[in-house]
């Protein structure tokens, strides 16, 4: 969604699609617009969030795109955060990744490996052959193939497939990855991660509980919660877990297909946005959650075709998951939203007053050409006296404040602060 995240309201490219926008005036280029700066760590997060037991922030901070880009160092190697909310969600992981460490040292740990790699288990033998492997495609892969099966368990049991002590492998893969999504929610962080480390040591204890027989008690593993899978600012945190927690990528996909038919996207429009690799499971969930908690929102569709047609990468889909979440914190806490609508590749809200409400997810916003134009984009194509709210989950600039007041808009920043101080 390098047109929705990136060329945005506050970004140094531009808001509507490229080949549209002109370039700045001469007049345009002699005002002094502001340069991206390079935060410091230090100054800007949480010391909870700057040091931990295993990790720590670096203190260069660039930003650009709205984006801060965080580099943390940690017992269990570097890790890149683009943005405010991966930098959580990765501090989470790394505190995930040591208990679940801990575990692997433990006697009952041992003994249920050495169990699981002697079991007559094809799908347990093929996990402990190929770990990385299997946990890198294990969530996609298995509803890539149920969506191939036309999202049903049509031929299990099949001769060929199973036999009366095994079960099937399809039973087996089904069976691990249950185990595997229970771990990681009672650790609180998404099965679905990106995080490769992460995934190495969810997919050990999950083989050592599921084929292994051991019984590690989670009411001893948890370290984060609902904010560390990634829904921090609205009230659908315990909707999402649970859904992950009992519900497989094909109960996932078929329940938010419902959803999204609910809010008004047609067939192929459901499946667009399913068919986008920039979404995991868990985002899929979280964005469709949250747009469903807009109660009363019309045109929520626009937003659905704009993150199916237009992310491309995981920060896109953070960026829609969490745009969507301000939307409804805004839409039941501050301003009832009437409708949604797009500006160019961006989704904007129309309050039931009439306020034209822009609100998203951005770590940090600055007064540059791009942020005057839209502006004058806005303010152009709006209805004579509408008056104009800039929303956003981070830090605009004192300059960009005042450049936007004194066109008569409002601006609320640290809706959703995060990390930071």
């Amino acid at each position: 969604m390098n047109k929705i995240i990136f060329p945005l309201f506050f970004a140094v490219t531009n808001l509507v699609p490229a080949q549209t926008e002109p370039a700045p005036s001469p007049a345009e280029t002699t005002k002094a617009y502001e340069e991206l700066p390079e935060l410091k760590a230090s100054e800007i997060l949480r010391d909870d969030i700057l040091n931990g037991s295993y990790h720590k922030v670096r203190e260069e901070v660039p930003t650009y795109s709205g984006a801060n880009r965080f580099t943390i160092d940690s017992q269990f190697g570097v890790f890149d955060a683009e943005g405010n909310e991966m930098l959580l969600r990765r501090i989470n992981e790394i505190n995930a990744i040591a208990k679940l460490k801990d575990i692997s040292r433990t006697d009952e740990y041992k003994a249920a490996v050495v169990k699981a790699a002697k079991a007559p288990v094809a799908a347990a033998k093929r996990i402990a052959s190929d770990p990385l492997g299997t946990i890198a495609s294990a969530p996609k892969g298995i509803m890539k193939f149920m969506s191939r099966a036309g999202e049903s368990v049509k031929g299990l049991g099949k001769k060929q497939d199973s036999d009366a002590y095994e079960g099937s492998q399809l039973e087996q893969l089904i069976g691990f990855s249950d185990t595997k999504r229970k771990v990681a929610i009672g650790l609180g962080v998404d099965p679905y991660s990106s995080n490769a480390v992460l995934q190495h040591e969810l997919n050990g204890i999950a083989q050592a509980a599921f084929a292994g027989g051991a019984t590690f008690s989670l009411a001893t593993l948890p370290v984060g919660g609902g904010a560390g899978i990634g829904l921090t600012t609205t009230g659908v945190s315990n909707s999402l877990e649970e859904a992950l927690r009992e519900k497989s990528p094909t109960d996932l996909k078929i329940l938010n297909r419902k959803y999204l038919l609910g809010m008004g996207a047609s067939e192929k429009e459901a499946e667009r946005f399913f068919a986008n690799g920039a979404f995991s499971p868990t985002a899929q969930t979280a964005f469709i959650l949250n747009l469903k908690s807009l109660d009363g929102v019309a045109n929520r569709r626009a937003f659905i075709k704009l993150a199916s047609d237009t992310s491309s990468t995981e920060p896109d889909a953070i960026f829609c998951v969490e745009t969507a979440a301000l939307m409804s914190k805004l839409h039941k806490d501050k301003i009832p939203l009437a409708r949604i609508t797009a500006v160019g590749d961006f989704p904007i809200c129309i309050a039931k007053d009439g306020t034209v409400v822009v609100a998203l997810q951005w770590d940090y916003a600055a007064w540059t050409p791009t942020a005057e134009r839209f502006a004058h984009t806005l303010q152009v194509q709006g209805k004579t006296g509408s008056s104009y709210l800039v929303a956003i989950s981070g830090v605009v600039s004192p300059r960009l404040r005042q450049e936007l007041e004194a066109r008569h808009f409002r601006v609320e920043d640290r809706l959703s602060p995060g990390p930071l101080k």
